[in-house]
């Protein structure tokens, strides 16, 4: 019995020697090709230069009816390592405040909308909002939140087919 407690014993220990270098070996492998990746730079440009078309997934115009907003935002195109596309926003009768402000958006990979705009006055406003998409595809409805923790909805935008 005891020799067969010692040979179950040196099986196990020959078995975790064989997964720590097998461990150690795939750790100074995954460093050694980290150290050799290319520049985050490098990496944005080439991934820019691949998908160069313009996105167009948000194009169009959207109302917010329950504060009478209009939004309208253009293609995604390349620009600076970044895409860009136009932005618009109008208010119409029912709003409390007339508005009518033009610019740029963007979206980040955090589903942050960001805004840099002109109002009317030719004053710079920039904003970052978290949105939410029913359909990251074919988005027809867009929720503006206060974080990226809540839920609610503080504006939602509803995509119109223009006519």
């Amino acid at each position: 019995m005891n020799a067969q407690g010692s040979v179950i014993r040196y099986i196990t220990t020959m078995v975790i020697v064989g997964f720590v270098v097998l461990t150690a070996a795939t750790f100074r492998s995954a460093r050694k090709e980290i150290g050799q990746a290319l520049p985050a730079d490098a990496m944005t440009a080439a991934y820019f230069k691949l998908h160069s078309e313009p996105d167009c997934r948000f194009k169009g115009a959207w109302q917010d009816w329950e504060r009478d907003e209009w939004m309208t935002l253009g293609c995604l195109e390349v620009k600076v390592q970044h895409r860009e596309g136009s932005y618009n926003l109008a208010t119409g009768p029912r709003a409390t405040l007339q508005v009518s402000m033009q610019g740029t958006y963007w979206i980040d990979g955090a589903g942050l909308l960001h805004v840099a705009r002109q109002d009317s006055e030719g004053k710079n406003h920039d904003f970052s909002v978290p949105i939410s998409v029913e359909n990251a595809e074919y988005p027809t409805q867009m929720c503006f939140a206060e974080t990226t923790e809540e839920i609610a909805c503080t504006a939602f935008f509803i995509w119109k087919k223009d006519d």
